[in-house]
C-alpha cells in the first residue's frame, strides 16, 4: 500500500482547520473550561497535521499516531502551565482526531459481514493505533516530569 502526500498549501491548510473544527466541536461537547477552548483546538488540529506527516515519511499508521499523541502530550503539558489548568483538559481534547474510529468502524464492519480474517487484521491495526496513542501520552508524561525534577534541581543549587 503506498501513501500519498500532498504538499500543497491548501491540502494542508484544509486539513489543519477540519482538524480545528472537529477539535473545537469535541472541547465544547465534554465542556472544557472557555478559555481554553482555541488552545485545545490548536493541539487538535496541530496533531492532525503531524499525525499526517508522520504517516507520510513513515509509511506507518502506528507510528505517525504515536508521534502525534507524545506532541499532543507535550503541547498539553505546556498548555496546562501556561493557563494554569489540568492537563487532561489538553489531552482528552487533544488527541480526538486521532481516535482510531475508522479502524473500529471496519473491524466491527468485517467481523458482522463473516470476513474474519479481514476483520481480525484491522483490528488488531486499529488496537495497535489505540496503544500507539496510550504509549504516546505516557512518554510525553515522563519526559515532561523529568524536565520537571531538572528545572527543581538546578533551582535548589
Amino acid at each position: 500500500m503506498t501513501i500519498e502526500f500532498r504538499y500543497d498549501i491548501v491540502y494542508l491548510l484544509i486539513q489543519f482547520s477540519l482538524g480545528f473544527i472537529i477539535t473545537f466541536a469535541f472541547a465544547i461537547f465534554f465542556n472544557a473550561p472557555k478559555r481554553s477552548l482555541i488552545e485545545c483546538s490548536l493541539i487538535g488540529s496541530v496533531a492532525w497535521i503531524v499525525y499526517i506527516w508522520g504517516l507520510h515519511l513513515t509509511g506507518d499508521v502506528v507510528l505517525g499516531t504515536l508521534i502525534a499523541a507524545i506532541l499532543v502530550g507535550l503541547l498539553a503539558g505546556y498548555s496546562s502551565k501556561r493557563l494554569k489548568m489540568p492537563a487532561t483538559v489538553f489531552i482528552y481534547t487533544g488527541i480526538i482526531p486521532l481516535i482510531p474510529g475508522y479502524g473500529l468502524y471496519y473491524t466491527m464492519h468485517h467481523l458482522v459481514t463473516k470476513h474474519y480474517e479481514l476483520g481480525a487484521r484491522t483490528g488488531v491495526d486499529t488496537l495497535l493505533q489505540a496503544g500507539a496513542i496510550a504509549v504516546g501520552i505516557l512518554v510525553a508524561s515522563v519526559f515532561s516530569d523529568s524536565i520537571k525534577r531538572v528545572k527543581i534541581r538546578r533551582r535548589k543549587r
